[in-house]
C-alpha cells in the first residue's frame, strides 16, 4: 500500500487556531470543553475543504484524541471492559464502571 501524504497550510487562520487550541487543551481536565473545542475545529477544518482521512489523521485531531485518551485513563483493559458493558447500557441495564480520578 502506498503511503499518502497530506499538507496543511500553516498560514490558514483556521488551522493556526486549531493547532493553538490542540496545544492549550493538553493541560485541560474538562472533557466537555475538550470535546466541544475539537468539534468546533473539526467543523471549521471541513469548511476549508478537508475531509475523511485527511481530517482523521491531521495532527490537530491526533493531539485532541490524545488528550481525550488521557482524560479517560485509557488502557486496552479499560477499553475492553467498556465494550463489554456498553450493549447492556444501550438496552437499559444498569452497569458499574471504575472511576479513576484525575
Amino acid at each position: 500500500m502506498l503511503k499518502q501524504i497530506a499538507k496543511s497550510d500553516g498560514n490558514n487562520e483556521c488551522l493556526q487556531k486549531a493547532a493553538s487550541d490542540a496545544i492549550a487543551v493538553q493541560d485541560a481536565v474538562n472533557m466537555i470543553a475538550v470535546v466541544g473545542s475539537l468539534h468546533r475545529h473539526l467543523k471549521a477544518m471541513r469548511e476549508t475543504g478537508m475531509s475523511g482521512d485527511e481530517i482523521n489523521n491531521h495532527p490537530v485531531t491526533i493531539c485532541f484524541a490524545s488528550k481525550i485518551v488521557s482524560l479517560c485513563r485509557m488502557t486496552a483493559d479499560r477499553e475492553n471492559k467498556a465494550f463489554g458493558v456498553i450493549e447492556k447500557l444501550a438496552i437499559g441495564e444498569t452497569i458499574e464502571y471504575e472511576v479513576i480520578p484525575i
